[in-house]
């Protein structure tokens, strides 16, 4: 397993804590900043005490979110002291210093990380698979928030799951949720859209995720996000969930044939309330996927308007993770079995500058090609003379040429697909 993130983490922490000049509201109390530097404190000594690497990173990328603020309002203070109280309220069976709150789900990790794109810190919820096993490869689902005022604020986000109850969602159970903040409420575009892919990146880089099974859904602008992100990246999902999708948003022409053309092999899930404004866009959208040919479809209603219901999205996790891709041409097909003999394909170091190697395997002897691909799609590079699979192989790959970002690696051949994501810095 590979923890550079998590050292990483530390490395950039040990720099914020002696260099960030922080400013407070003039409304805050003394209390409330004092209780800002018990609870990061606390987050310092928790990392350093702990010896479960995730655990490391969950504390170090708290510390990290806050270290990126240099004001913090009155709100922020409010926010921090109660996810404070989170960490030491010893009656809490799901205190936030308890290692099993997080493997039981009922909180959440935080996952943060520099982006490569502008160097901003961002990060994501992210919760384990039940009865993990970091060691083990599991789906990857990602579930994108809607127009929500709690985003608006990187520290109300962050601070969210450990403001209230413990959470005792069952969906998504099978596999990795990441819930990315999104930088807020920009509608997942431009860097908005980026978070979404570096925060694959980020939790790619620590465990191992099915490349064939990686699920994206989202309710309202998480809704217009996951439709217009998978339709510039079809190759990528094994299903798509649309929640009340805000399909319309900015007079966009994303309802369209060529739109559902191109998602035509992408299992699509919709839910809609019956007295929903957005009902109608939803079942156009869902209308054109079916003209196009997508013989894997589902649309839902349920009495009421644009509301959030958790056995909504229980239920479209359910019909989603019965897809798992097959390749490049015919999209996704239903099952009940997850192959275990496949190919695989990693770039060894990730995050890289230059000279990497890319480390690939399977159990058949075939000839395999490998192409670098950026976000949209677009082949950017390809490895000349990758040769035969007999094993495990590798070949050396520059990454001089490309510029800072996320990229996808895939290795096709003639048994299958295999992909993995590289972050090239500089």
């Amino acid at each position: 397993m590979k923890l550079k993130i998590i050292l990483c983490f530390f490395f950039s922490l040990s720099i914020l804590k002696e260099s960030s000049c922080r400013y407070y509201d003039p409304a805050s109390t003394s209390d409330a900043m004092a209780t800002i530097r018990a609870l990061e404190d606390t987050l310092v000594n928790l990392s350093a005490s702990y010896g479960n690497a995730f655990l490391k990173m969950h504390f170090a990328s708290m510390l990290s979110v806050i270290d990126s603020r240099t004001v913090l309002t009155k709100q922020d203070s409010s926010f921090l002291k109660k996810t404070y109280h989170a960490f030491n309220n010893e009656y809490d069976t799901a205190n936030a210093r308890l290692s099993s709150t997080y493997m039981k789900r009922q909180r959440p990790f935080i996952l943060s990380w520099v982006s490569p794109t502008d160097g901003a810190v961002s990060f994501s919820w992210l919760n384990p698979p039940k009865d993990w096993d970091p060691e083990e490869e599991y789906p990857l689902y990602i579930q994108l928030h809607g127009l929500w005022s709690v985003a608006s604020n990187s520290i109300e986000y962050m601070t969210y799951p450990f403001r209230g109850n413990a959470s005792y969602d069952n969906s998504f159970e099978d596999g990795y949720l990441l819930s990315p903040w999104g930088r807020g409420n920009l509608w997942y575009q431009g860097i908005s859209e980026t978070d979404i892919w570096e925060c694959q990146a980020a939790l790619e880089s620590i465990v191992k995720i099915d490349s064939l099974r990686k699920y994206l859904s989202g309710h309202s602008m998480g809704g217009f996000g996951a439709w217009s992100i998978a339709a510039q990246s079809t190759n990528t999902w094994a299903a798509l969930g649309i929640h009340a999708g805000a399909l319309w948003y900015d007079n966009r022409e994303l309802v369209t044939s060529s739109i559902a053309e191109s998602l035509k092999n992408v299992p699509t899930y919709f839910v809609c309330g019956t007295h929903d404004d957005l009902l109608g866009i939803n079942q156009t959208a869902h209308d054109l996927l079916k003209d196009a040919g997508n013989s894997n479809l589902a649309f839902v209603t349920f009495e009421g308007g644009h509301d959030y219901i958790e056995e909504n999205v229980e239920n479209m996790y359910l019909w989603m993770r019965n897809f798992v891709k097959s390749d490049l041409n015919t999209g996704s097909k239903m099952t009940g079995i997850i192959p275990h003999d496949r190919l695989r394909i990693e770039c060894n170091p990730n995050p890289v500058t230059a000279n990497s190697k890319l480390v690939y395997s399977g159990t058949e002897n075939t000839t395999v090609s490998i192409g670098i691909y950026d976000m949209v799609g677009r082949r950017v590079d390809e490895v000349e003379d990758a040769g035969e699979i007999s094993g495990t192989n590798s070949v050396a790959f520059d990454a001089a040429g490309l510029t800072p970002g996320i990229y996808l690696v895939r290795m096709q051949s003639g048994h299958g697909v295999a992909e993995s994501k590289i972050t090239v810095l500089k």
